[in-house]
């Protein structure tokens, strides 16, 4: 697996969203089946958990990202795509 690195750094889209999807089933113990499209909803994350992710994910990718955002993105696949618009982005 691709580790994480800081904005403006070079991390494939699809490694992202696997990234993500690897943090949300290790650190914050969403179910084994859990895909990039599961709603968090589903993961039974509540408002609580959402903002301990957004503060992971500021911290790691070195991005501003609250807890609003991870809220409004939904799903892995959707913060994935956050974190690129916020500088995060694959490689060319």
């Amino acid at each position: 697996m691709t580790a994480p690195t800081t904005a403006g750094s070079h991390l494939a889209p699809d490694d992202l969203t696997h990234a993500v999807l690897a943090l949300v089933r290790d650190k914050f113990e969403a179910p084994r089946d859990t895909t990039a499209t599961t709603p968090y909803a589903d993961m039974d994350f509540d408002s609580l958990v959402l903002l301990e992710l957004a503060v992971h994910l500021s911290k790691v990718y070195g991005v501003e990202v609250t807890d609003d955002e991870i809220l409004d993105a939904a799903n892995v696949a959707e913060t994935a795509r956050l974190l690129t618009a916020k500088g995060v982005h694959g490689a060319g």
